[in-house]
């Protein structure tokens, strides 16, 4: 039997890449709550957090916020929670989603590339999932640049990989649907690089 490329380079171990750490600008959090609907009065996990900075826009909304980074091993969790966010090391995302879909009673938003969408494995276990199912792909309209150091107004230079959100939403069993945000207003100008 032939595999295919394993463009997610999984990683069994539970253990982020150094290479495999890029923050999440915190517009692009923003853009998916405002797009979005979660209910703040119930729990809500970032089970990456890095440096925090999902989880900063996380505790605007919310008052029950669970955030900690993979050293925890979010693959080894046992809590449930209503919603799970997060930008997820790409290497372990294919974990991620599985872990997800044990531990989120409602539903889970992962930031992934859009790429993400293809792969035979991913079809298998992940999107033809009928009882969790992939509900929604929010793609942004422009390359967000992921990995240069975060800026307070949310802005940030373009880069060359396209990123969505993916929203997976327990007991969903239709197709999922596509729509885009509009992060134009994001994009670094000239003259707020100066």
């Amino acid at each position: 039997m032939t595999k295919g490329k394993n463009f997610s380079a999984n990683n069994a171990k539970g253990q982020r890449k150094k290479s495999d750490f890029y923050e999440t600008p915190y517009s692009i959090t923003e853009h998916l709550l405002e797009v979005e609907l979660f209910d703040y009065t119930k729990t809500v996990c970032e089970p990456a957090c890095g440096n925090n900075a999902i989880t900063r826009i996380l505790k605007k909304k919310w008052n029950d916020v669970t955030a900690y980074d993979i050293e925890k091993n979010f693959l080894f969790d046992t809590k449930e929670y209503d919603y799970i966010i997060t930008n997820p090391p790409f290497s372990l995302a294919y974990e991620f989603i599985c872990k997800s879909k044990s531990l989120a009673k409602e539903k889970f938003a992962m930031l992934l590339p859009l790429s993400y969408l293809h792969g035979k494995k991913r079809h298998d276990d992940v999107y033809s999932d009928r009882e969790y199912g992939l509900k929604k792909v929010y793609v942004f309209t422009r390359y967000p640049m992921l990995g240069d150091p975060l800026r307070v107004d949310g802005k940030y230079n373009t880069g060359m990989m396209v990123y969505a959100w993916y929203i997976f939403e327990n007991h969903y069993s239709v197709l999922p649907t596509i729509d885009w945000i509009d992060n134009n207003s994001d994009v670094l100008s000239k003259k707020d690089r100066a």
